[in-house]
């Protein structure tokens, strides 16, 4: 037991090796420029995906008043994803610099993670339960131009992407997105502990 307790103590003694400056900067940009290109895409899939449904609910003929009212329910929330994906990419791109002010980039990029957390929980649950009701809303007009089945067929592969989404996608999307984040905050603060 005693010579555990002066290994434990050299342990503590020792000091961290020194960490490469250069090289923890070239690994946070890396991320950062990794991260702000899946923002990017995210971002244009979005608008892609808003400019479809516009031209959709131009052009197509509905026959119930629900399925204008599911249109306007998507499109909305797909210019409230698409707006918040251009507000992060902006608070991104606009962060201080890491070599003028690192504390205040830490904090930054502490507080980054927290908004886009509640984004990830709070606002997703709005933005899925919108499109679940957006998906209820026009079963309404499948319901009168298609048989049964194929009314059942996308009732069920509706419920089913919604849960897909809830319970795995999201939980994935989460985990990997904070782990990202984390990382960066991680060798950040690493970097500062090395000037104290």
């Amino acid at each position: 037991m005693k010579d555990f307790e002066e290994i434990r103590g050299l342990w503590k003694i020792q000091s961290p090796e020194p960490i490469n400056i250069e090289d923890v900067l070239k690994k946070i940009e890396k991320q950062k420029h990794s991260y702000i290109r899946k923002l990017l895409i995210q971002t244009i899939a979005a608008a892609i995906a808003l400019l479809f449904i516009v031209t959709v609910w131009l052009t197509a003929t509905f026959h119930t008043w629900t399925s204008h009212l599911s249109m306007l329910i998507v499109i909305g929330s797909l210019y409230y994803f698409f707006r918040t994906q251009i507000l992060d990419l902006y608070k991104i791109n606009k962060a201080p610099c890491v070599f003028k002010k690192p504390e205040e980039y830490i904090a930054h990029m502490k507080e980054y993670k927290k908004s886009r957390f509640r984004f990830n929980t709070r606002s997703y649950q709005v933005y899925l339960i919108l499109i679940a009701l957006a998906l209820c809303l026009f079963a309404v007009e499948i319901y009168y131009i298609l048989p049964m089945s194929q009314l059942l067929a996308y009732v069920g592969l509706s419920a089913a992407w919604v849960l897909l989404c809830q319970f795995v996608f999201r939980k994935h999307y989460i985990r990997k997105e904070e782990q990202r984040l984390q990382d960066m905050i991680q060798e950040l603060e690493r970097l500062s502990q090395q000037f104290l």
